[in-house]
């Protein structure tokens, strides 16, 4: 049997310019059979009521896995869906071979509430994804520590808006052709940080033309662009530094620039790879403009080198109880962390010379943070 999918492709028409660069005609509906079975997935259809609201969600998980595996949640563009973004993306292709789970949610009216004026949603999205990660860890044998998650353009802004949300669950983050849109709420306007503990590792695909969401800034509708998002997180996670290298196309390959964000004593990086002449697409898929990069591949490389728990520190000021001093108390929480983790404050980052773990050290740095 044959199913229909209607899909933003990303399929481009090119011509050149005086420059040398391309202009990207974007069509952006195209029409394609697929057999509606995948001989290499079991991918189940659920459903679950998060806030009065009946949520959808497809599951691609290995068919010979015994044991919990990492989950990845591949979220679609605006006016796309779970299915578009399933068959577009191929995700599974790269995945499940390496017993990974794929989980392609469905956002309400066809679009992720991110806070911009155009994605005609209200909706709590950030508690569905938290309550979808629940429900598929309770159906399904689940790594906890390693929960990621990525989307295309409207679905990249929402992998952001988790990272800036739910990184207490996710480990780390990916946006291919997705910016980063700063609401009001997520920030003082004194210094523009998430509420987060803990490094954050992200990566983010780009293509430098890309027509629909702004490489460059300005960006249309007041979010981040690649660059600002670069400053924004390396500031967060305390990246001091980077190195940079071009991945050459073949033929005719879209060429790359990657660029890596790091610091010493932590594994925790931004990677971005500019897409040279690179449109508004899923890079590496069949039905995308040839590329020198696969956006599965190096999402699911990248993925693959965090777990949870191993997560640094960011900086903290030593008030773990924030009562805005650093006193007995905090020293006495430490103190308490390091005799019993368990204990109450056990998600406070005590880390405080960031040096990978909280030990005796730490607490020596309190005191010197008090007195």
């Amino acid at each position: 049997m044959f199913v229909g999918v209607v899909v933003d492709l990303g399929i481009k028409k090119q011509n050149s310019l005086k420059n040398n660069r391309y202009s990207m005609v974007h069509y952006r509906y195209f029409l394609i059979l697929f057999f509606s079975y995948n001989i290499l997935t079991g991918q189940q259809y659920f459903t679950l009521n998060h806030g009065g609201v009946t949520r959808e969600y497809y599951v691609s998980y290995p068919e010979a896995n015994t044991e919990p595996c990492p989950l990845i949640i591949n979220m679609h563009g605006f006016g796309g869906d779970a299915i578009g973004q399933y068959y577009y993306s191929q995700m599974d292709y790269y995945a499940l071979p390496l017993n990974i789970a794929v989980v392609y949610p469905e956002g309400i009216n066809n679009s992720w509430n991110v806070g911009t004026f155009w994605d005609n949603n209200t909706n709590d999205d950030i508690g569905f994804i938290s309550s979808l990660i629940d429900t598929i860890a309770s159906d399904f044998e689940i790594d906890l520590e390693r929960v990621y998650a990525c989307g295309m353009s409207n679905g990249g802004y929402m992998a952001y808006e988790l990272a800036c949300e739910l990184s207490d669950k996710i480990t780390a983050f990916g946006s291919v052709t997705g910016n980063f849109m700063l609401n009001t709420e997520q920030f003082n306007p004194e210094y523009q940080v998430c509420e987060i503990s803990y490094e954050v590792p992200i990566i983010h695909l780009h293509g430098d033309l890309d027509p629909i969401v702004n490489y460059y800034p300005p960006s249309f509708d007041g979010a981040l662009t690649i660059s600002e998002s670069i400053d924004y997180w390396t500031d967060i996670n305390g990246l001091n530094e980077v190195s940079s290298a071009m991945v050459q196309g073949s033929g005719y390959q879209l060429s790359a620039e990657k660029f890596v964000y790091h610091r010493e004593n932590t594994n925790a990086k931004f990677i971005h790879y500019r897409i040279i002449n690179g449109g508004h697409e899923w890079f590496g898929s069949p039905y995308a403009y040839p590329s020198v990069i696969s956006a599965n591949q190096e999402l699911i490389n990248f993925f693959l080198e965090y777990e949870l728990s191993g997560l640094g520190c960011l900086h903290t000021n030593g008030d773990f109880n924030n009562d805005d001093v650093v006193d007995l108390l905090d020293f006495t929480l430490v103190l308490t962390f390091l005799v019993d983790p368990d204990f109450p404050y056990s998600t406070v980052c005590f880390d405080v010379n960031q040096d990978g773990h909280a030990d005796i050290i730490d607490l020596y740095a309190v005191i010197d943070l008090a007195y």
